[in-house]
């Protein structure tokens, strides 16, 4: 059984290389295998001194129109906001918020819980041990990753020493019927899954998550 689980994971793993690498720097292909029916790019929120989270377009206010395309340096420079105010949304992890309603849409009260691959950037420096001395893998953005294994609500877990540090920058099930990816420089989260799955995250009134192409152009919002 365990040659098995073994064999499974790391022909994954090699689906996933595959499917990245080769692929334009910085499109949404280099992140996430461009073999999905659909896909989103969800934005991590603005967070605020007590512990809230805003959307990008109650900042934007009639200031600016938040879409696909809209970065955070976008908003900055149409509504200057208050850093005093507000916190900028999280860079190279996946908001807990968001997080949790990904998990929730993800598992679809899956029994037993969907068996995923885990992906951390080896450059963070307070990884856990069992993390830090994982195999590693380079995606499409040539990005040095840690992998490992666990149930889907692993993606809640910090990856550093911290309890509140940083989460996996990809998931991916072993199926491969959806993946999350984020980026050390992105302030979001992309999604690639079934028409289905995307629309119900689309419609969620807890994301602020917008529909792309597979050719979407990633840009470091660092």
């Amino acid at each position: 059984m365990t040659d098995c689980l073994e064999k499974e994971t790391a022909l994954r793993i090699d689906w996933f290389i595959r499917q990245t690498l080769g692929n334009p720097r910085g499109s949404l292909a280099s992140l996430v295998p461009p073999v999905y029916a659909a896909y989103a790019r969800i934005l991590n929120p603005v967070r605020t001194p007590d512990g809230g989270r805003l959307r990008w377009s109650q900042i934007a206010s009639d200031q600016l129109a938040v879409n696909s395309a809209t970065q955070w340096g976008d908003v900055v420079v149409a509504c200057d906001p208050n850093p005093n105010q507000f916190y900028e949304p999280e860079t190279g992890s996946v908001d807990t918020a968001v997080a949790e309603r990904l998990v929730s849409r993800l598992s679809s009260g899956a029994k037993p819980s969907v068996e995923c691959l885990f992906m951390v950037w080896e450059g963070y420096s307070d990884l856990r041990s069992e993390i830090r001395t994982s195999p590693t893998i380079v995606n499409g953005l040539g990005r040095e990753l840690h992998v490992f294994r666990g149930p889907l609500e692993l993606a809640l877990e910090s990856v550093e020493d911290h309890p509140s540090g940083r989460l996996p920058v990809n998931w991916l099930p072993l199926d491969g019927a959806w993946c999350v990816a984020n980026d050390i420089y992105a302030r979001s989260v992309f999604l690639g899954g079934s028409v289905a799955l995307i629309a119900e995250v689309l419609s969620d009134p807890e994301l602020e998550a917008h529909s792309i192409r597979p050719n979407h152009m990633f840009v470091p919002e660092d």
